[in-house]
């Protein structure tokens, strides 16, 4: 147990955390995004319950980390393409991410208010609806966990490590999910790019399930960047706003 508290154990937790905090990116955004069709009194429970359930799923999989290895065994070849059951996985999630993540952008555009608050009695809440929601949370976590967890053990085989990482990063997503989750939806512009954000994810789990392996720090790189510029451009236009409703007034009483 000494051996734990070392210098070098404490930089590969400290790296692991920040890892593994940024491999979770994509699953808050992810599940920001499809909890908007839920009333806003109930979303803070599917929200903790789907970051949760990533972590715990992350966690189960550390435990039988030697059946998640046997995944990536060959289990058949398609014109020298390895199809491995990892590959599989990331084939089926990859091809979700993209149509679910294309059909949210189709119904901004063809529906530009939808999403706005409904008066109270005006319609029935469906409660399977929810159950769908998390169904898709709990397969798209699989997806996404499954990388995260060869990642851990490729970092360090050391569970005492790994544990305290991820529930590290748990807290980290639970703590700003309502915050990011909030900031998207009052922004439609950030929500496109979230949108477009998992779109990619999407395309580079259809790509890695063929056996192409681009480094999805790219598109974060990508991501974040477009973030802040539109950041900025959010900031812009309420300056404008601002100077143009401070405006308004001196130009009625010169009227």
């Amino acid at each position: 147990m000494e051996e734990l508290f070392t210098l070098h154990n404490l930089v590969t937790f400290l790296s692991l955390s920040g890892l593994e905090i940024v491999l979770g990116i994509d699953n808050v955004i992810f599940i920001a995004i499809i909890i908007y069709g839920i009333p806003k009194p109930r979303r803070n429970k599917v929200r903790i319950f789907g970051i949760t359930l990533a972590i715990a799923l992350r966690i189960i999989m550390l435990f039988g980390v030697s059946w998640v290895m046997t995944l990536v065994k060959p289990l058949f070849y398609f014109k020298d393409i390895e199809f491995t059951g990892r590959s599989l996985l990331l084939l089926a999630g990859g091809v979700f991410l993209v149509i679910k993540s294309a059909t949210e952008l189709y119904d901004m555009l063809s529906n530009p208010d939808d999403g706005a608050p409904v008066a109270p009695g005006r319609k029935k809440y469906d409660i399977n609806k929810e159950y769908k929601i998390i169904l898709q949370i709990i397969f798209v976590d699989l997806v996404l966990s499954f990388d995260s967890v060869i990642v851990a053990v490729g970092m360090v085989n050391n569970l005492y490590l790994i544990i305290p990482a991820i529930l590290i990063a748990m807290v980290v997503m639970i703590v700003s999910a309502k915050a990011i989750g909030d900031f998207m939806h009052s922004n439609p512009s950030i929500k496109v790019l979230g949108l477009s954000f998992v779109l990619l994810i999407g395309v580079l789990l259809m790509l890695g399930g063929i056996s192409i392996d681009i480094p999805k720090s790219y598109i974060y790189t990508a991501m974040f960047f477009s973030l802040i510029v539109e950041i900025a451009n959010i900031r812009v236009r309420k300056i404008r706003k601002h100077r143009s409703d401070s405006l308004n007034p001196e130009i009625k009483d010169l009227v």
